[in-house]
């Protein structure tokens, strides 16, 4: 008989495009038994059991698995996923205002370990070589898969060998953050500083990295394709935050305009029933212009952004270059900035139709 399967979600490893893929579901699931990952009431981890050797015996009778990354890449997509949400950064106790403040945060230092022995997300208690060496010897004696994030495709390949898992052939992924530096593109220093911060992670890291290449083979042929596309992440992230939270770095431009934003994100969505990303982000960019030239027309900063052009294929740079001008325009302009903070209202007519709204109407008309 197969075993029944554990999955150990480590935070930023792929691990919702796993866990979604398994259950056959939408988004998500709950963390339980099977599924170990940050419990959403206490943000703690609920893998701590696991990884106590006196359990080894216990989770010999389960097929359990993981995924580890790169810990430079981790860190940083964890950084710039994090950013955004508030409930997270207020785990923090000194809130870093940057990438290398969160680095530096001790609150943020070999996370991959403290998570594997249950702590809190951001915990206040450091790892030791205690933790990493517990892990080690979990991993090894009950024993835990682990796969290699850089090599997606063969770890789940490795994940199903000697389970009943089984993955489509199309896999979408999950869980995308919108703008982060690729890992290549970061700083040296800031990775030297990431693998002196984060020691344990790295040990445990290559130690795993190790094991995948020696159990299994890489060479393994796979039929899985991936689905990424940022515009199916567009929706559910609309649905938590201001669409421009991930784009401009002036938060207190979002707040000042949130009768706005609110309602404008509420229409679309709710109203116009959006549901394709593309298209909500098209809706978004022109409902902003439109709102834009009503209040602020005759005015600099509207002369500044009137002259954005984005590709219908691409609207996601429309979003991006209009955040950023706005950005460089605030970080520039020290006196007539004022009037720029009077909240925009809201107004249907600043929403454009789509060419299937507008059918729709004609088709109603003549109905009638």
């Amino acid at each position: 008989m197969k075993k029944s399967n554990i999955f150990i979600h480590i935070p930023k490893t792929g691990g919702t495009t796993i866990n979604v893929a398994m259950k056959n579901a939408y988004w998500q699931t709950s963390p339980d038994f099977y599924y170990r990952h940050i419990m959403p009431n206490t943000r703690e981890s609920n893998a701590g059991d696991i990884f106590d050797p006196r359990n080894i015996d216990k989770y010999s009778d389960f097929h359990l698995f993981m995924m580890m990354r790169d810990p430079i890449d981790r860190t940083a997509s964890e950084y710039y996923f994090i950013r955004e949400r508030k409930t997270f950064m207020e785990l923090i106790s000194k809130k870093p205002i940057d990438f290398r403040k969160y680095i530096n945060s001790t609150q943020t230092q070999n996370g991959v370990v403290n998570f594997l022995k249950g702590r809190p997300f951001f915990s206040t208690i450091p790892s030791t070589d205690k933790d990493l060496e517990d892990i080690i010897e979990c991993i090894d004696k009950i024993p835990i898969k682990t796969g290699i994030f850089e090599y997606f495709d063969t770890s789940l390949n490795y994940f199903s060998s000697d389970s009943d898992l089984q993955w489509k052939k199309n896999v979408e992924v999950k869980r995308m953050t919108f703008v982060r530096p690729k890992k290549e593109e970061i700083e040296n220093e800031l990775k030297s500083l990431i693998l002196q911060k984060n020691k344990l992670d790295k040990e445990l890291y290559d130690y795993c990295y190790s094991n995948f290449k020696k159990k299994h083979d890489q060479s393994l042929s796979t039929n899985i394709q991936f689905v990424k596309d940022k515009y199916n992440h567009v929706i559910p992230y609309a649905h938590n935050f201001c669409f421009f939270d991930f784009c401009l770095k002036n938060k207190k431009y979002i707040t000042v305009h949130e009768p706005f934003f609110k309602p404008l994100t509420f229409y679309i969505i709710q109203t116009r029933k959006i549901q394709d990303g593309k298209t909500f982000v098209e809706l978004w960019n022109k409902s902003f212009m439109n709102a834009f030239a009503d209040h602020h027309g005759e005015s600099s900063l509207y002369n500044e952004l009137s002259k954005i052009e984005w590709s219908p294929s691409d609207p996601f740079e429309g979003a991006i270059e209009i955040a950023h001008s706005l950005d460089t325009f605030f970080e520039k302009e020290k006196t007539s900035f004022h009037q720029y903070y009077n909240a925009m209202q809201f107004k249907e007519e600043y929403v454009p139709q789509t060419k299937s709204s507008f059918t729709s109407k004609i088709s109603a008309f003549f109905k009638k």
